[in-house]
């Protein structure tokens, strides 16, 4: 889960660093860099994965379920 969830992290955190690198480019449809920002964006909010691997992370730390 751990490694789910940075793996996440470091490709939103490439995916804005291009972004910026581009400047106006790179939110224009020429590039494929705002779709995969967006692809990123929706798999942190809609899906909730980061969350949960973080859940899933902090039960294993401390044994204490933050869910049943």
């Amino acid at each position: 889960s751990m490694a789910k969830r940075n793996s996440v992290d470091m490709a939103l955190h490439v995916a804005r660093e291009a972004r910026q690198i581009h400047g106006g480019m790179g939110i224009t449809g020429e590039y494929p860099i705002m779709r995969h920002m967006m692809n990123l964006e929706s798999v942190v909010t809609y899906e909730g994965t980061h969350d949960i691997h973080l859940l899933i992370t902090g039960a294993d730390i401390t044994g204490i379920q933050a869910f049943k």
